[in-house]
């Protein structure tokens, strides 16, 4: 599978975060063969776990941050990607590590 996905560091601010949710880009997905999944594997700030109901990623790479109540700093959220494939290419799975802030 030629499944390429690039990241990039995105910043939300708290105080727009508590009274509605925000949507960022921090993934390109591209070359992918067969129908995309992307799941949030886990989310933590600094050494403590967030719920991961809260970041939640659509099959292009957009991630959605719940409204609430959030602390600042740069929460680090794993993602897995995977592509399908299809008759001609195999599946194919890539973990990332993207890092939001919020301020």
């Amino acid at each position: 599978n030629t499944l390429k996905v690039t990241k990039k560091t995105k910043s939300i601010k708290a105080k727009n975060l508590k009274t509605k949710a925000r949507t960022v880009k921090p993934l390109t997905i591209s070359k992918a063969k067969g129908t995309v999944t992307v799941k949030t594997t886990s989310v933590k700030l600094g050494k403590k776990k967030i719920s991961v109901k809260k970041f939640k990623f659509n099959k292009k790479g957009k991630l959605t941050v719940k409204k609430g109540k959030y602390k600042t700093g740069t929460y680090k959220v794993k993602v897995k990607i995977i592509a399908k494939g299809n008759s001609n290419y195999k599946p194919k799975t890539i973990s990332k590590t993207v890092n939001i802030k919020i301020k």
